[in-house]
Order: C-alpha cells, then sequence, then structure tokens
C-alpha cells in the first residue's frame, strides 16, 4: 500500500477514537461534534428550491455516477429499518483515477435536515469512520475510471438511531468531505395509510394536482401526536423539497390524520423525458447519431421541443438514475437540443439536469443558443445507462423546471411518506414509518 498508514493502523485509530472523544467531552464539553459541514466556506450554495437537502455537498468533478440504495435494488430507496439486517449500497466511479482510499462517516439530522446536534455515540455503535478500498479498474480509455462498491451498516459501523442522516464521503489524507447523501433509517412503527386526491382547476398553468392525506394509527408512546409527530411529504425523491403536513385531524381515536393544504398541493404533471443509454454504440429512441470515433465518444438526441410529444406513453420515471456497473461501461459526450416556441423564448439561463449531475444546476450543463439552428445546445458527460433529464431555468435564485416541460403528462409521479417523532429525551427526531407509492 502507498499509504504510509496501513489499514491495521486504520482501523486500530478508529477504534480508540470514541475513547479520545469521550475524554474530550470531560474537557471540552466535545465541541467538535457539533461542528456541521453547512459552515465549511468552499461548500456550492444552494438554489432556493434545490433538490439537494440541507448541509449536502456536491461531488468534485472527478466523482460521477453515485448511486445509494436499499440492499441490491438499485430501484430501492436508500433507506433500512432499524434493527432489521438491512444494508445500504454506495456505488461510484473517480474518472482518471488509481486505487485509493476513502473515509466514511455519517451525520444524525433532524426531519427537516438541520443538525441534531446528537453525539455519534447516541446514533452510532461501532467506528466513528470506516474505509472504502478495493476500486475496480475499468477496462476502457477515455476516459479510464476507478469503480467503488461500499456496503453499510457492517461490521465496523452501525447504526442504533432511526432518522434522517446523511452518508459523507471524505478524502482519506486530508479529511475533507467530497459529497454526501441523504439517507433514512425508520423503525418500521405504527400504521400508515396515504391516499392521494386529484384536484382540478386549482390553477390556470397546471391541469392537475396532488394531494396527499395520511392516516396514521400512533404507538402508545406518542403522548400528544399535533406536538409530538410530523408528517413530511416528497414527490420523485426530491428530498430537499420536501413538504410538512399543514392540516391534521384527531376526530378519530389513536389515529393522526395529516394532510397537504390545497395551496400545498403538489403539481402532479411534473414531467421526465427518459434518455437510453445502455449501449451507446446501438442507438435508441432518442439518438439520432453516435459519433465512436472522438474522445469521449459523443452522442447526438434528437431535438427536443417545448410543448411537443409525438409520443407520448405513460411510463416510470428513473428520477435516481441506472448506470451500468459493468467494468466495461463508457462515458459519453451526450449532446442536447431544445427547440423553444415562440411564446417560450428567455433571456433567462437554461440548463439541462439529470442524475447524472445529480440533480444540480451546474455550469458545465449551461445551454447556449445556435442560431443557425434556432435551438439551444447542451452537453453533459454521462455514464452507459438508463436515465431522466429535465431542462430548467434558473430566475431569481429559484428553479424552474417545469416551464420547459411537454404538455402531456405521461411521468408516473412518486410519493413518499415520512412520520417522525420528536424523541423528547434526545430532543431530536426519529423516523417511525417510511411508505412510498406511485400516482396512478
Amino acid at each position: 500500500m502507498r499509504d504510509s498508514l496501513s489499514c491495521e493502523r486504520m482501523q486500530y485509530i478508529l477504534k480508540i477514537t470514541p475513547l479520545i472523544c469521550t475524554l474530550l467531552f470531560a474537557l471540552t464539553n466535545c465541541s467538535v461534534e457539533r461542528v456541521t459541514y453547512s459552515e465549511r466556506t468552499d461548500e456550492p450554495s444552494q438554489l432556493e428550491n434545490s433538490p439537494m437537502v440541507q448541509g449536502q455537498v456536491l461531488p468534485p468533478d472527478q466523482i460521477r455516477s453515485i448511486q445509494l440504495y436499499e440492499g441490491d435494488r438499485k430501484q430501492a430507496l436508500p433507506s433500512i429499518r432499524l434493527g432489521g439486517g438491512d444494508f445500504l449500497t454506495l456505488r461510484f466511479d473517480e474518472l482518471g483515477g488509481t486505487s485509493r482510499l476513502y473515509r466514511v462517516r455519517v451525520r444524525h439530522r433532524n426531519a427537516d435536515w438541520s443538525d441534531s446536534r446528537l453525539l455519534s455515540d447516541f446514533y452510532l455503535r461501532g467506528y466513528r469512520e470506516d474505509l472504502i478500498e478495493g476500486g475496480r479498474p475499468s477496462s476502457v480509455q477515455d476516459p479510464h475510471y476507478m469503480h467503488y462498491h461500499y456496503r453499510f451498516p457492517n461490521e465496523n459501523m452501525q447504526l442504533r438511531l432511526s432518522g434522517n442522516y446523511l452518508l459523507e464521503v471524505l478524502d482519506y489524507e486530508s479529511s475533507r468531505v467530497l459529497f454526501s447523501l441523504p439517507f433514512f433509517v425508520h423503525e418500521n412503527t405504527g400504521n400508515l395509510d396515504v391516499e392521494l386526491e386529484e384536484i382540478y382547476g386549482l390553477d390556470a398553468r397546471y391541469g392537475v394536482h396532488h394531494q396527499p392525506f395520511s392516516r396514521f394509527r400512533y404507538p402508545s408512546f406518542v403522548v400528544s401526536p399535533v406536538t409530538d409527530l410530523d408528517v413530511y411529504f416528497v414527490q420523485n425523491r426530491f428530498w430537499g423539497r420536501a413538504r410538512k403536513a399543514d392540516e391534521y385531524d384527531m376526530s378519530e381515536s389513536g389515529v393522526y390524520r395529516t394532510y397537504l393544504s390545497r395551496p400545498e398541493s403538489f403539481i402532479g404533471v411534473y414531467e421526465f423525458r427518459p434518455l437510453d443509454l445502455r449501449r451507446f454504440d446501438a442507438a435508441g429512441p432518442e439518438v439520432v447519431e453516435v459519433r465512436s470515433g472522438t474522445i469521449p465518444p459523443q452522442v447526438w438526441l434528437f431535438r427536443d421541443v417545448v410543448n411537443l410529444d409525438v409520443n407520448p406513453r405513460r411510463r416510470t420515471s428513473v428520477t435516481h438514475g441506472f448506470p451500468r456497473d459493468d467494468h466495461r461501461a463508457r462515458y459519453v459526450d451526450v449532446r442536447f437540443e431544445l427547440e423553444l416556441p415562440e411564446r417560450e423564448v428567455t433571456d433567462l439561463p437554461i440548463y439541462v439536469y439529470g442524475p447524472f449531475n445529480n440533480w444540480t444546476i451546474n455550469e458545465a450543463n449551461r445551454m447556449e443558443y445556435q442560431s443557425a439552428t434556432d435551438s439551444w445546445v447542451g452537453r453533459a458527460i454521462i455514464k452507459e445507462g438508463q436515465y431522466d433529464y429535465k431542462y430548467a431555468l434558473v430566475d431569481r435564485g429559484r428553479i424552474d423546471d417545469l416551464r420547459l416541460d411537454a404538455s402531456f403528462s405521461s411521468t408516473a409521479q412518486e410519493y413518499t411518506t415520512l412520520v417522525y417523532f420528536r424523541d423528547p429525551g434526545l430532543q431530536a427526531d426519529r423516523l417511525l414509518l417510511l411508505d412510498s407509492d406511485r400516482a396512478r
């Protein structure tokens, strides 16, 4: 190993760290535990309605194709049951790199993703950090990459408290947080039923809204549901856009009914565009041309036209993406092209975004107007796989990713409901139950 510290020494350090922190706590109140990485001066600023959660760190440019899901099911939510023997799978690539070590740690968060300020001993058992090592090299070049695979919880780190969490991946040598991802640990406590009501005519622009209603039969340790419980609804796994139930009903004994008021309901025609790149050399329905002689290979997509969909079909979204894990999978330079009708012409910046850039507004994926074709063109480096994407405007610090959608909704909307309990002893939020379903 090239590193000056061997893995054995690193494991020893991780093992004695809790003892050191206990001593520091006695002497200095262990203030280091209360540092949050949202205070980092080099953290990218977030737009007001970003899909990212509070405190989440964006990856550097060389880290790509990040996935976090339960077990071996790529389509699964990043959620596990406390004490249920479940595990999370983390996968990511480092472009152009050689095999190296990464540190991993987790941070407990409240329901609104603020720092719960709990000492790690309250929510972790075992080491405070773990290691990711042994990246697998790709068999392709231009670009070459290392693929990393990590499972958690494991024998080094286990979780002892439910709630929201951030999984942080750090540079081994500098301990700088390279990126972080949200995940959930629930207790599977209580009984939850969720229904969606379709609302028409709520506004002139969008034909249908979805209003979620929840019915939670709460456990006996909940004394006052109105003050002890919070219910959040999330559309299409955009965790940073979670909406807290703002209406409740206590008319049924032992049952806490909550829902979103009509003005807070979700737009039901939130549309995604599909991108099938499972084989870059075999043109899919969205691909018009493949240029394999370039480095990296180029894939030109058919022109998208706002408010035109010649083949609307009901489909399940893949907002989290399915990059191929095969070491022979390649990264390609994808060219997007968008045509705007005259009534939608704008001076606002236009971006293409999706799971391939972590659903973030990135200047590298900003589109440029081409007068020769009267269209907007943008690019993104994407690994072979299956994805969704959208076109978005940025207007006064907010993302508008609805204005440039197609006319007809063809994507089934996915909704996740989360029920939190404010633990009076910990003064932190536990996650009692999580439910996910798709609107018909």
